[in-house]
């Protein structure tokens, strides 16, 4: 699982920010449910656009002749001061309504937040299909003595820096296995134990492979 944890944490984030937005989308659904199931229908205009405080001040005149001001946290590019603008207010209060520009960016969220959590779970069937390959390799597979080539820092990596690549040759033939982001500090291992050689369970065409990083991350403890 730790050789995988950089794309576990990915998908994480996208789960918990996937989460964070449809919360927040329901949470504004729920509250305007009411307004919009009684809503009415009538033509406002746009007094102010604040983009420092990110609000909107509208103002509107219900059927009962109240006028209202409101202002609203949201910033529509497309409303300038003085425009006309669409305004839905509950039928029994006038001053709890809302706008268009509003539920567009409900249902934006609420789509965003579906599309996180897609991605979580695509990235969680990505990680648990290479993990079952792994375990398939592990019992299955032909198990060599690989030689390191070379350690080097992966600078696009800061998580796992470490780069390893290894060699085997078999007659004529020498094949090369790479790995991107050790999770522990490989290159210390390898000097502090004179480590030759690091175990790989590799497929009969050599180009599935697993890099069995066990023994050398038990030392680094």
């Amino acid at each position: 699982m730790k050789r995988y944890r950089n794309r576990i944490l990915l998908g994480i984030l996208f789960l918990v920010f996937g989460i964070i937005l449809i919360g927040f989308s329901a949470i504004d659904a729920i509250r305007e449910y009411d307004t919009y199931n009684n809503r009415v229908r009538v033509i406002g205009t746009v007094e102010d656009t604040n983009y420092k405080t990110r609000t909107t001040l509208i103002k509107y005149t219900a059927e009962d002749g109240t006028t209202v001001n409101k202002e609203l946290n949201i910033i529509d590019t497309s409303m300038n001061k003085g425009d006309e603008v669409v305004v839905y207010y509950h039928k029994d209060n006038p001053t709890q309504s809302f706008i268009k520009t509003q539920i567009i960016y409900v249902a934006t969220f609420f789509g965003l937040g579906i599309l996180f959590i897609i991605v979580f779970i695509i990235i969680s069937c990505f990680v648990l299909k290479h993990i079952l390959n792994d375990i398939k390799l592990i019992k299955t597979g032909k198990k060599i003595n690989a030689k390191i080539e070379s350690i080097t820092i992966n600078r696009t990596i800061t998580r796992c820096p470490y780069k390893v690549v290894l060699s085997y040759t078999e007659g004529k033939k020498t094949y090369k296995f790479k790995y991107n982001s050790v999770w522990f500090n490989i290159k210390d291992v390898v000097d502090v134990y004179k480590v030759k050689t690091i175990p790989v369970y590799v497929a009969n065409n050599y180009k599935k492979y697993y890099i069995d990083f066990t023994k050398l991350e038990t030392l680094n403890n």
